[in-house]
């Protein structure tokens, strides 16, 4: 039996920032973030209910918890979309309600403390917190840590002014840089990048993305760097009046961040997308995951992600990104899969590595 589930976009691009990149300096607090007034629109996508096999039905769905963004982000409508396509699928297991928060951060902090079941993060934000190394965590491990299953990859992607004279990595040097939220993952990855590539920025800027792009706009800031699912909304934005350069990295650049960090990869934003990157512009990627507990039960997990992994058609109505939905991108993962991923993953022939593989597994 196929339900028409209606979701609504909200698109406003002042709230972007947040919930593309998944970080925040406040993102330790689970409070709901503010939101702004928006534009919305609407998108109807016709779910199949799941047939669940021999996974037991409860008395009555599990009322849980979607950790997703601020309004307006790829987190807030992806996470949105993705409770409604579990819920339309599977009505007589779960009813999800969507949480808005500071983003990938504050997620996290939520998962850990049981405050929700699933959230979304980047692999920067999942690394920071099984490690306990940045201080957003306050030193806490976050050990509960279990990711479901793969969503999208985000590019690094860095833009000045055509005029700006910037066209390398090393043209950073003496100039005024906007790094987004102070003491994000990306923040503190790059100013130690800067550090030890002897590049000396004027000043670093630290404010929302959106925020960042309008600066960059008035001629406050000379580039700026996110990670971003192309096209991201401020730059479009920002573009539609402003001629834009993106800045690739090279190989020295692409290998130092490969190296230190393994939750990196060279890669390259795919061109298109902007007016001023008509080809691909070199530089990295990281993985956007969906991400659960170790205290949610196996059965569960393996009953939602063998749903979403058979729902890309239903999933990419949502967002062209979730086309990356799938087994074998969930193997990107950079701390340990839940156990219920394990057991799907097995069942569909994919051969999990055993770094991934939880100690509560059992299969």
């Amino acid at each position: 039996m196929k339900r028409l589930i209606a979701i609504v976009m909200a698109l406003a691009l002042a709230m972007v920032s947040t919930a593309c990149t998944g970080t925040s300096s406040t993102a330790s607090s689970s409070a709901p973030a503010s939101s702004e007034a928006a534009e919305s629109s609407t998108v109807e996508v016709e779910v199949d209910e799941f047939d669940a096999g021999d996974v037991e039905k409860p008395a009555s769905p599990y009322r849980y918890s979607m950790a997703s963004g601020s309004v307006g982000g790829n987190f807030y409508l992806v996470g949105g979309g993705v409770a409604q396509v579990i819920n339309s699928a599977l009505p007589d297991y779960f009813s999800f309600t969507t949480e808005t928060t500071g983003g990938g951060t504050a997620n996290l902090g939520m998962l850990q403390n049981g405050d929700a079941e699933l959230g979304i993060a980047m692999t920067s934000s999942l690394y920071e917190a099984v490690n306990a190394s940045a201080d957003w965590t306050a030193g806490v491990k976050h050990d509960k840590l279990r990711v479901a299953c793969a969503l999208y990859p985000s590019w690094l992607t860095i833009y000045t002014l055509k005029d700006s004279g910037i066209t390398s990595f090393s043209d950073l040097d003496g100039k005024i840089v906007g790094l987004g939220s102070k003491g994000a993952a990306m923040d503190s990855i790059f100013r130690q990048m800067f550090t030890d590539l002897g590049i000396t920025p004027k000043q670093i800027h630290n404010d929302g993305h959106s925020a960042t792009a309008t600066a960059l706009g008035n001629g406050v800031i000379d580039a700026a760097i996110l990670f971003s699912y192309p096209p991201f909304a401020a730059i479009s934005e920002l573009e539609s009046t402003k001629d834009l350069a993106f800045i690739p990295l090279n190989e020295d650049e692409q290998n130092y961040l490969t190296t230190t960090y393994d939750f990196y990869v060279a890669d390259a934003m795919p061109g298109g997308f902007y007016k001023g990157a008509a080809e691909d512009v070199a530089g990295v990627s990281e993985w956007n995951m969906l991400v659960t507990s170790s205290d949610v039960p196996e059965d569960q997990i393996y009953l939602i992600t063998k749903m979403l992994f058979e729902s890309t058609d239903d999933l990419t109505v949502i967002h062209q990104s979730l086309k990356y939905c799938t087994a074998e991108d969930t193997l990107n993962s950079n701390i340990y899969l839940h156990a219920g991923t394990v057991r799907c993953l097995k069942e569909l022939g994919v051969e999990v590595p055993e770094e991934l593989i939880p100690p509560e597994y059992q299969g």
